[in-house]
């Protein structure tokens, strides 16, 4: 969702999303690039300047959605930046080299679904590898739709949800289509209604179910499309799961994010990223939709396009 600016690439990203199968969550930049580690409370906070994305969520003027990601993100109370973006060290590891962790066998991953992947505005498929800093193309999107990009959650066999935005009354409402990652042009329309069971538009991101599960769902935050843009305050978003069978997105429960994006890491946590005026690093129950813990970037702002990633054991965060 949102739509990313153009770096060293002929066109510019929309938005980005890895599966499970990853290095634990959606997007990441190049840390060869980083300067300035600052330490808060036993987390190092580092200034980017690479380029990369995650799954963005942005209204554009009339109410649409564009993907936008600047820099790798990283996340701290004190963190600012006029350009670039942040990197959250968690401080640990947790890449798919790991030698413990779940069994993968229970949910084996496709083929290339261990790699990150970027929508150009020109709805064109991207992978992006975050330790080269490279952008490959794969190939143009053959989604049946006209209209902009929104949102992409990639699962671990290897296809994803897409959503676009369109303008409807005074607010917007997401189609979804399902694609095959290796092959782009494999994306149809499986008969989701916008707007189903009261879901206008949802960032989204597939988590693993835990630390011995990597078994995902997609999980989504609600936006409602309308053209104050995003929110906060007591109750007015909400998190859910998708059901692929129903082709709905049942809600969990209310929180106080009225539009975020998301991600999970590799044991099966699931973060967002959300607020304002300051944006805030949020983790959710899974299961309740309780806010357990959150970060404020003190004079850190979601902007109107941001993204949103786990890989490697750091969080990343791209704003416009």
């Amino acid at each position: 969702m949102r739509g990313l600016r153009s770096f060293v690439l002929c066109a510019p990203l929309v938005c980005l999303a890895a599966p499970s199968c990853t290095t634990g969550g959606d997007e990441t930049t190049d840390s060869s690039e980083a300067s300035g580690p600052v330490s808060t409370s036993g987390v190092t906070i580092t200034t980017t300047g690479g380029q990369g994305g995650s799954e963005s969520t942005s209204p554009g003027s009339s109410g649409e959605s564009t993907t936008q990601a600047t820099g790798g993100a990283s996340e701290d109370s004190s963190a600012n930046s006029s350009s670039g973006g942040f990197k959250f060290d968690v401080g640990e590891e947790t890449s798919g080299g790991s030698t413990t962790g779940p069994d993968d066998s229970m949910c084996p991953c496709a083929p290339n679904s261990d790699l990150i992947y970027v929508l150009s505005d020109d709805k064109q498929l991207w992978t992006y590898n975050p330790e080269n800093n490279l952008f490959v193309l794969v190939g143009a999107l053959g989604c049946p739709t006209p209209n902009t990009t929104f949102s992409m959650g990639v699962g671990r066999n290897g296809y994803a949800w897409v959503q676009d935005t369109a303008l409807v009354g005074l607010s917007s409402m997401g189609d979804l289509y399902r694609m095959n990652v290796s092959n782009p042009s494999d994306c149809t329309d499986p008969g989701y209604t916008p707007g189903a069971n009261g879901w206008n538009h949802f960032g989204m991101a597939f988590v693993s179910a835990s630390d011995i599960n990597p078994c995902d769902s997609l999980y989504g935050a609600h936006w409602d499309g309308g053209l104050s843009g995003f929110g906060e305050g007591p109750g007015v978003g909400k998190l859910g799961v998708f059901d692929e069978g129903a082709l709905q997105v049942n809600t969990i429960g209310p929180n106080n994010y009225n539009g975020a994006e998301l991600t999970g890491t590799g044991d099966g946590r699931l973060y967002a990223f959300g607020g304002v005026p300051d944006a805030k690093l949020i983790q959710f129950d899974k299961q309740t939709a309780d806010e357990i813990e959150s970060i404020s970037f003190a004079g850190f702002p979601l902007t109107q396009a941001f993204a949103f990633a786990f890989w490697g054991g750091d969080f990343y965060f791209f704003t416009e």
